[in-house]
């Protein structure tokens, strides 16, 4: 995933992912649980003009 050079949320970079964790379990293809948390650069960045 940082092979792409995708960053964080889209805009460029080194490090799209800092980890990607599979569990697998049986289920119903109906209730596939999956779940992205996004939080990053873009969302934690801030600018004021004073």
């Amino acid at each position: 995933v940082n092979g792409l050079g995708v960053g964080p949320q889209g805009f460029g970079g080194t490090t799209t992912a800092l980890a990607v964790n599979i569990e697998a379990a049986p289920t119903h293809i109906a209730g596939l649980p999956a779940a992205v948390n996004v939080g990053c650069h873009v969302t934690r960045c801030g600018r004021a003009v004073l």
